[in-house]
């Protein structure tokens, strides 16, 4: 019966994405779709971790440029012989970059993918930030030129390379987040972890339709099935998104080979216990490799200071 829905299913992602390009060809640049955070889990607080009237108060009065401090970690994992991830850090003045590729098409062919898609994206933000183009066009506009980029490598070596992406753009106390594929990017503050992208794989939409659970998508034998990443078709559609930072908070950037063997709510703990950016990344990723490491690892965190 899942079989069957599976097909469904692809028929109609098809039947969309056909649409799309469509939709593409008569309105040329129209090809980003502005979303709402994938889902929230709110925790209960440990009885040390209560926050007081006064800290409430205290954090909303934010200064108009807020810190950060970040750390980026990737691994091999224990069972690939290779790391297709990627991850890259790119400081623009009073903007940063953070951006985690997962590649995929075997070897000589994921890194290369999630190398080019990351290598691409910075040049391009790095050249835009100094026009007055929005955010939002902006990271729209590096992901469209690494999916081109991606495609002409796949072609010149007839690979079927390919690669996600999750990109976070912090300007003063926003983060304008775009993803392709399931690379995450969680939003963490107080009791409460935030999954803001959208996986677009096919156990995301079973379990949107209702059947499938989140437990049951995990262990799925058909989880790795994307139906949209970078360099397989001309244009790809962008999911954005924006998040207000908050002082106290944390942005996780990672792929697939955490979320799926380090469950949301011990993800929380790590950052409940106020670990520091390095700290968190080497706990992250380690609870990663115990739970089974059957992927390449990454983990990038954004602390807000």
């Amino acid at each position: 019966m899942i079989l069957k829905l599976m097909g469904f299913l692809l028929k109609i992602m098809r039947k969309k994405n056909k649409q799309e390009k469509t939709a593409r060809r008569e309105k040329p640049g129209d090809t980003t779709r502005v979303l709402q955070p994938a889902y929230t889990l709110r925790l209960r607080p440990d009885p040390d971790e209560q926050i007081s009237a006064e800290s409430v108060k205290a954090a909303e009065r934010l200064p108009a440029h807020l810190d950060i401090r970040w750390d980026g970690l990737t691994d091999i994992g224990k069972i690939r012989d290779h790391n297709e991830d990627n991850y890259a850090y790119l400081s623009l003045g009073e903007k940063s970059l953070f951006v985690v590729a997962d590649g995929m098409g075997g070897h000589d062919a994921g890194e290369v993918a999630s190398r080019i898609a990351v290598e691409t994206v910075c040049e391009e933000i790095r050249k835009g930030s100094k026009t007055d183009r929005d955010p939002q066009g902006l990271i729209e506009c590096a992901v469209q030129r690494a999916n081109n980029e991606v495609r002409r490598e796949g072609s010149s070596k007839k690979s079927d390379m390919g690669t996600t992406l999750s990109i976070a753009l912090i300007d003063d106390d926003t983060a304008h987040i775009a993803n392709v594929g399931d690379s995450r990017v969680y939003w963490i503050e107080n009791g409460s972890i935030t999954q803001i992208t959208e996986d677009h794989s096919l156990v995301a939409k079973l379990v949107a339709a209702g059947k499938l659970t989140k437990e049951e998508a995990r262990g799925h034998p058909r989880s790795n099935l994307l139906y949209r990443t970078i360099g397989n078709d001309e244009t790809v559609t962008v999911d954005t998104f924006q998040v207000a930072l908050k002082k106290g908070g944390c942005l996780l950037l990672c792929s697939d080979g955490l979320w799926g063997e380090v469950v949301d709510e011990e993800i929380h703990k790590v950052f409940a216990a106020g670990s520091d950016a390095k700290t968190a990344c080497a706990r992250l990723v380690r609870m990663a490799i115990e739970n089974g490491g059957k992927d390449n690892i990454t983990a990038v965190v954004v602390k807000v200071l």
